[in-house]
């Protein structure tokens, strides 16, 4: 939820012979390190089974969310997350560049050694990375500048195995003409610098309708791979993602973002944990029913106080804090365990 927008949502729980009902106010985004990671290829074929085996988690670190990640770079808190992250057999590992705080039209040197940092520090635990550009960015008629900056960005990475996926943008708003045309626009130059890696662009958890009116919106410039943002009731999963992956047909879908937080809500903290395993349950089953490549779990940790930056307008949202797999104290919650049993086909 590199956003963290705001979205109604309402789940039925059932555990331990009792119904809670718990209503969300917010929402959100081998282990051995020498494993020669896969090359990319473009067949048909070989790219819509890449997306299907794609297992990543949405990653911030605990203390540094969205540009705190950069400013406030700490490497050290990276490697212990990316070694968790693996431990649930996750294979990829989702991270999000804001430009205005990497420097634009040109990527600030300190910035894109930060990056590539992180890049090598996922590698070293057989961890490819799905990087999103253009985060908190709206500059959409200014195509010279954004085609500098992704070229400024991603020019040293060309034909690099370690890189899974580039996604234009966190959740494009399909209502909003200039993105689109700057997605149409955008896209086909993301192919020129990157050829061969997998493209995509992101939706939020819009309904059916609105991602289709998408789809006709880049049917002359489509990505990859379609990229979808599931936070809708649990007990919806099923219906949702089958009428989303028709629309996506024939290219392949991702669940890129889901998750469900344990704060913020009036019921108790052990409550809250199985009302966010049971939402994992629900939309993994829903997921696997279909077809789906696992969904993308959002996040990977709780954050600390004063983790999210205020310019993102959600800091003071309690929810915005406890979506994480993990408790800041490094203790997994049960959830944890629904997404590695998924990771590893169990």
């Amino acid at each position: 939820m590199s956003r963290a927008l705001t979205v109604g949502l309402t789940v039925a729980i059932f555990f331990v012979a009792s119904v809670i009902l718990v209503i969300a106010a917010a929402r959100p985004a081998s282990h051995d390190p020498a494993r020669q990671l896969p090359t990319a290829t473009t067949s048909p074929t070989a790219m819509e089974s890449r997306v299907r085996d794609l297992k990543e988690v949405n990653y911030y670190p605990a203390a540094g969310g969205w540009t705190y990640m950069w400013s406030q770079f700490d490497p050290t808190a990276i490697d212990n997350d990316f070694a968790r992250i693996r431990a649930l057999d996750a294979n990829t590992v989702r991270i999000i560049i804001q430009p205005s705080v990497f420097g634009f039209p040109t990527v600030r040197p300190v910035m894109a050694d930060r990056l590539s940092e992180v890049i090598e520090l996922a590698a070293k635990h057989s961890l490819r990375v799905h990087l999103t550009l253009f985060d908190w960015w709206s500059g959409f008629t200014d195509i010279r500048g954004s085609k500098e900056w992704v070229s400024s960005l991603l020019s040293r990475y060309r034909d690099d195995p370690r890189i899974a996926v580039i996604e234009l943008q966190n959740e494009v708003s399909p209502q909003n003409r200039e993105a689109v045309a700057w997605v149409t626009t955008m896209l086909p130059y993301l192919s020129a610098i990157m050829p061969g890696t997998l493209r995509t662009v992101s939706t939020g958890s819009v309904p059916p309708e609105v991602f289709a009116l998408f789809t006709r919106e880049l049917k002359s410039s489509l990505p990859d791979f379609w990229d979808y943002h599931y936070y809708g009731p649990a007990g919806d999963a099923l219906s949702v993602l089958s009428r989303i992956k028709a629309l996506a047909a024939p290219l392949p879908l991702l669940v890129g973002e889901t998750g469900y937080s344990t704060d913020g809500m009036p019921v108790g903290q052990a409550a809250q944990e199985q009302a966010q395993a049971a939402y994992y349950r629900a939309v993994f089953t829903a997921a696997a029913a279909l077809g789906l490549p696992s969904p993308a779990p959002w996040t990977l940790n709780d954050f600390s106080p004063g983790a999210i930056p205020p310019s993102g307008g959600t800091a003071d949202e309690p929810a915005q804090y406890g979506y994480g797999l993990f408790t800041l104290n490094g203790t997994p919650k049960p959830a944890a365990a629904i997404v590695r049993r998924a990771f590893s086909g169990k």
